[in-house]
């Protein structure tokens, strides 16, 4: 290694601008059926999801008449679809009216129809139901800030606002407390 090449540069020069990224709250919200439909159209995008729905799609980078996505949609629109996610695997969305079907799921589920069922005939994955549930879900005791100070207890002597594993412990001697 030379003594030239060690160096660090000559800092003379203007430091660049940093560079502008899209806001994470905007990416946040853009689910990816947005993401199909603005890059090669809704009418493709809705075409593609009625035949690939539900399955992880490679993109190729340059795709051929006889490939999967170019027999679905078409050539250009694959070609579209090349530029925006060529090279990577995609799960295809088996629908694009999610509010509507996460409502439905949440009022089968309420009517104790089982989430092999729900799935099937809601043309989803289990898998994204029991998301859609815990989504959901209310919790039943909402925390209200800290819990109780553990001083002054005797050994054994619990608390319904403790939690099982500590009053275990507490009734083993495993804690500490101070006197």
């Amino acid at each position: 290694m030379n003594a030239g090449s060690s160096r660090m540069p000559a800092l003379d020069r203007a430091p660049s601008p940093a560079p502008r990224f899209n806001s994470f709250a905007d990416a946040a919200h853009t689910t990816l059926y947005n993401q199909i439909g603005l890059s090669i159209g809704g009418d493709a995008a809705d075409k593609l999801i009625a035949d690939l729905g539900g399955r992880r799609l490679y993109i190729p980078i340059t795709p051929t008449s006889g490939s999967t996505i170019a027999r679905s949609i078409g050539l250009l629109a694959a070609l579209a679809m090349a530029r925006a996610f060529g090279g990577d695997r995609l799960l295809i969305p088996v629908t694009s009216d999610h509010l509507r079907r996460r409502a439905r799921i949440v009022a089968m589920r309420a009517e104790r129809i089982s989430i092999s069922h729900i799935a099937r005939e809601l043309r989803c994955t289990e898998r994204y139901v029991y998301k859609v549930l815990a989504l959901s879900r209310v919790p039943e005791n909402p925390p209200r800030g800290c819990s109780p100070s553990l001083e002054g207890r005797g050994r054994g002597a619990g608390s319904s606002t403790t939690s099982a594993p500590i009053a275990e412990r507490l009734k083993r001697g495993h804690i500490n407390q101070r006197s």
